[in-house]
């Protein structure tokens, strides 16, 4: 495995990219929406195959325990349009 990128700040963070946080491999979701400004929260959400499942919130100061993982992307989300919903149901 690569060198692991430590995360300093969370204006580092990046949508869709993978972290290790604690031994587990986490991807990022977003910023939590109800977080105060001056005390802003992170949500990760485990890679499938972890052992781990629930989600991890990750504020200004903890956010430190994080660590990039480079050349490793997390699930890639697919929108599905009207065409293949229609013929999905037949």
């Amino acid at each position: 495995m690569k060198e692991l990128i430590p995360v300093f700040s969370g204006s580092e963070l990046r949508r869709g990219a993978v972290y290790q946080i604690d031994g587990c491999l986490y991807e990022y979701a977003y910023n939590d929406p109800y977080a105060r400004l001056e005390a802003p929260k992170y949500v990760f959400k485990p890679l499938s195959g972890q052992r781990r499942k629930a989600e991890v919130v990750l504020n200004k100061n903890t956010v430190r325990r994080a660590e990039l993982v480079p050349d490793l992307r997390g699930n890639q989300h697919q929108t599905a349009n009207e065409g293949h919903i229609q013929l999905s149901l037949f």
